[in-house]
């Protein structure tokens, strides 16, 4: 009888661990986002005002947007910004936030990485502006449906956990 006790609590814990780690999950996916929207801004200043090249931006930004980027905890303190080398590139940051970004919002930001650097300045600037409304608009229906995702994702966690401890009984 312990054992049963003991083994329907760890389920219980098992099911209320896994859904902290979903809310995590599903604030880092809006935080991530805006980090990518603060370098787009960086990225259309840049290109604006100075007409500088992408390779160039990426390396003066601010350590810690990459690290928003790439969904690295670095605001809480746990880890210390990511030193950036000089061959740091947009797609190699965007292979490293994939799990972070939805497929639209992946879609978006490849196809402007893809054009970026190759057209004329106002035509950059354009494309920087595109992606920044869709990715804001992107941004905004993540945050509006946030507290529906995570509690319908913890309540389903508990409840598998919870249903699978009772069978076991």
């Amino acid at each position: 009888m312990p054992v049963k006790l003991i083994g329907t609590l760890l389920l219980l814990l098992a099911g209320i661990r896994s859904a902290i780690s979903l809310s995590g999950y599903e604030r880092r996916r809006i935080t991530v986002l805006d980090g990518y929207i603060t370098l787009l801004r960086r990225i259309r200043g840049q290109i604006d005002c100075f007409a500088m090249p992408i390779d160039v931006i990426l390396r003066e930004t601010d350590p810690a947007v990459l690290d928003a980027c790439r969904g690295h905890p670095s605001e809480s303190g746990r880890l210390p910004p990511t030193t950036v080398g000089p061959a740091l590139r947009l797609d190699d940051l965007l292979y490293e936030s994939r799990r972070w970004l939805g497929p639209e919002c992946e879609r978006l930001l490849m196809e402007f990485s893809a054009g970026l650097g190759r057209s004329f300045r106002r035509e950059q600037v354009s494309r920087c502006d595109v992606c920044l409304s869709a990715l804001s608009e992107q941004r905004r229906r993540l945050a509006d449906t946030l507290p529906m995702r995570v509690r319908t994702g913890c309540t389903l966690l508990v409840t598998v956990f919870l249903t699978a401890a009772v069978l076991l009984w």
